[in-house]
């Protein structure tokens, strides 16, 4: 029976951090989306085509369900640090979250490029191999463009353990 109930805690803590990061994340893309010049919220390479900019629900999902299970792992942590140990628990989960949503996002990006126009007859492999690659390639240079969006990420993050922190106090061994 403890099994069941920590699984469950778990899962409960993974759903709380991905639907209020997505809510967030989505409230916060589309503020940002109405006040930016060219409403442009994402940065990108020069060149490089815009699939997160005409699908942006879909790269937010990716990175908030990436973000879910990271933060739900960090909150008995986050909960035992003072103030600055916190801002370094953000930090790694905020890195954590863009090493494991960035070659995932690749994946995406080539599938949007796919339904743009040319779909090769190997498709699955240049999905997995050139998406997977060029996502870690590309993924953090994106995020690191995307100001002021990445910047409200990094505070809202925060609140969100702050806030998990707060729902399911800490565990005791």
């Amino acid at each position: 029976m403890p099994v069941i109930n920590q699984a469950s805690e778990v899962l409960k803590r993974i759903i709380f951090y991905w639907l209020t990061a997505f809510g967030c994340a989505t409230v916060g893309y589309g503020l940002l989306w109405a006040l930016l010049p060219g409403h442009h919220v994402f940065g990108a390479p020069y060149g490089m085509y815009l699939y997160q900019d005409a699908h942006p629900l879909a790269y937010i999902a990716l990175c908030c369900g990436c973000f879910g299970p990271l933060a739900a792992g960090a909150t008995d942590t986050f909960g035992r640090r003072g103030r600055w140990g916190q801002v370094g628990i953000v930090g790694l989960v905020a890195l954590a979250t863009v090493v494991v949503s960035a070659p995932l996002g690749g994946m995406l990006w080539e599938w949007h490029d796919m339904q743009a126009g040319y779909f090769p007859s190997n498709w699955g492999r240049i999905l997995l191999l050139n998406g997977f690659g060029d996502g870690l390639a590309l993924g953090w240079l994106i995020v690191l463009l995307s100001v002021p969006y990445n910047v409200l990420g990094l505070l809202v993050c925060y609140g969100l353990l702050r806030a998990g922190a707060r729902r399911f106090p800490t565990r005791r061994s």
